[in-house]
């Protein structure tokens, strides 16, 4: 995992790689969550979750207990830092290969839909809305699913000054370029980097997502 930032308007004040351990496989390995706290310019501390939870290789149930073990290390990550300070700014983001909805995002990590009014120790998707108005940023076979999430602490939604955004200023980034035809499934599907071990010089199968802040 990584996270790529300009110098001038984010400072790092701490990062630290989290490892993720399955209770049925605790030899298992799979990608860390990357935690980097940071300044931003205007003073708020703002703590940043980068992820990429284990994927439904071989079925998606099959494979939800882990996904659900990854989303309950992250969960315990954010009560240690809202335990110290319930105002914390808090930003999670990445490829969770799961749907808002499912269990691991709702349940375990509890990131709610975002609906006003907003209270500043929850979490909440900002995702949640355009996947239920079935927008996605992957497509397996002819449908679009929403696996990539930012979800941001309620702090972060209530404030009237200092760091903040709202549910309207996240989107999916949708340009022609990072897309191509589907000649099988019809209509446009993410022009990516690989198809099995074959280079055809696409970006990703998934498209990017983003969150404009204000302060």
């Amino acid at each position: 995992m990584a996270l790529l930032y300009l110098p001038e308007l984010f400072k790092i004040l701490y990062d630290e790689a989290i490892q993720v351990t399955f209770a049925d496989a605790p030899n298992s390995k799979t990608r860390d969550i990357l935690y980097v706290c940071g300044r931003v310019p205007s003073g708020d501390t703002l703590h940043v979750f980068i992820c990429h939870f284990p994927s439904r290789l071989g079925g998606e149930l099959e494979s939800a207990d882990r996904r659900r073990d990854a989303a309950r290390i992250l969960r315990k990550h954010i009560n240690f830092i809202q335990e110290k300070d319930v105002e914390a700014n808090i930003l999670i983001m990445g490829d969770f290969n799961d749907y808002p909805d499912n269990t691991s995002l709702h349940d375990v990590l509890q990131a709610r839909e975002p609906h006003n009014p907003f209270r500043k120790e929850y979490l909440y998707n900002l995702m949640f809305p355009l996947h239920k108005e079935g927008k996605g940023t992957h497509k397996h076979e002819a449908e679009w699913g929403t696996l990539d999430q930012i979800i941001v602490s309620g702090h972060l939604l209530v404030r009237q000054q200092g760091l903040y955004t709202t549910p309207a200023d996240v989107h999916i980034f949708n340009v022609d370029f990072l897309l191509e035809d589907d000649l099988k499934y019809l209509g446009k599907k993410p022009f990516r980097t690989y198809s099995g071990m074959k280079y055809i010089g696409g970006f990703s199968d998934h498209l990017p997502v983003y969150v404009d802040f204000w302060y």
